[in-house]
């Protein structure tokens, strides 16, 4: 009697011994570079600077001009929310970049328009954000659109 091969066992192919370490040595490489932190700064870390800067400058100027308090505290308060949302998203991603966020903020210098020079910056934290929830990872787009949203609804509410 005849013996017939398995018909899943013919078609079955065989690999090397070398093919398997071939393999195998690319899929750790492929794993370990998949794994590898971000170097240099988050992509966050911009907008999250800009946000704390404009909320030094609506809170102290709000302090200083009682008659420009009233526009400029939700400012203040809605950056300073902001800065919060993004430096909580940079810690989940990036518990590396901490130092960076624990930084005192740099000191805000005196502006003589500060309504005015919080809206020239309200407008470029707009068109910044606006461009990169474009180009940042989906689950982080509607966190800088709606600071993106934020800023322009402010920026226009100061004109």
């Amino acid at each position: 009697m005849r013996s017939v091969p398995h018909p899943v066992a013919a078609l079955a192919p065989t690999l090397s011994r070398r093919s398997f370490a071939f393999l195998t040595a690319g899929a750790v490489a492929l794993g370990t570079a998949g794994c590898a932190r971000d170097e240099g700064p988050d992509e966050l870390e911009a907008p999250w600077a800009a946000a704390r800067a404009d909320a030094a400058t609506a809170a102290a100027a709000a302090g200083a001009s009682p008659d420009v308090a009233t526009r400029l505290t939700p400012v203040a308060e809605a950056r300073r929310a902001h800065a919060d949302a993004l430096g909580a998203e940079i810690r989940r991603a990036r518990p590396d970049r901490a130092e960076a966020l624990d930084a005192p903020p740099p000191a805000t210098p005196p502006v003589a328009d500060p309504v005015a020079a919080l809206r020239t910056s309200l407008v470029a934290a707009r068109d910044a954000a606006s461009t990169l929830a474009v180009t940042t990872a989906r689950y982080r787009a509607g966190l800088v659109a709606s600071v993106a949203a934020s800023c322009a609804g402010w920026a226009e509410a100061l004109t």
